[in-house]
């Protein structure tokens, strides 16, 4: 794990190793919360071809969620309101697969952001979410 990870967590959440967990780093040239992941198998439907749209749901989510995180050194949790995702591709298994995020607008108390999934530097699947910010 690289220091930027650590500042949020101190070990990988077990939901981030289910998911195919890399790592997770600031693009600092592009202002964007990447997480790399290697989603297997056991998350797909469709005879072991497609990636199930909850999971895909979740690594976008927690790219941005860890993005605010990241940003308040870990003394903020994000809890998602409402987050919208539009699957535009199929996702598969066993590929690179890239989570990006960027923080919209950020308040004392809700936070906008804004997430993309590439597998292949092809868009996969777009998201968007609302969070509360709790400090903590």
């Amino acid at each position: 794990m690289n220091k930027e990870f650590n500042k949020i967590f101190k070990e990988i959440p077990d939901f981030l190793s289910i998911l195919g967990f890399v790592d997770a780093y600031l693009d600092k040239d592009n202002s964007e919360w990447v997480i790399e992941f290697m989603p297997s198998t056991k998350l797909t439907h469709s005879n072991g071809t497609i990636i199930q749209g909850g999971f895909v749901s979740g690594m976008i989510d927690a790219s941005m969620s860890q993005f605010i995180m990241y940003e308040s050194d870990g003394k903020a949790l994000p809890l998602t309101l409402d987050i919208d995702i539009k699957f535009l591709k199929s996702c598969k298994p066993n590929i690179k697969t890239i989570a990006k995020s960027k923080i919209i607008r950020k308040g004392k108390s809700i936070a906008f952001t804004n997430g993309e999934l590439y597998q292949n530097d092809t868009l996969v699947a777009i998201g968007s979410a609302t969070n509360k910010i709790i400090h903590i």
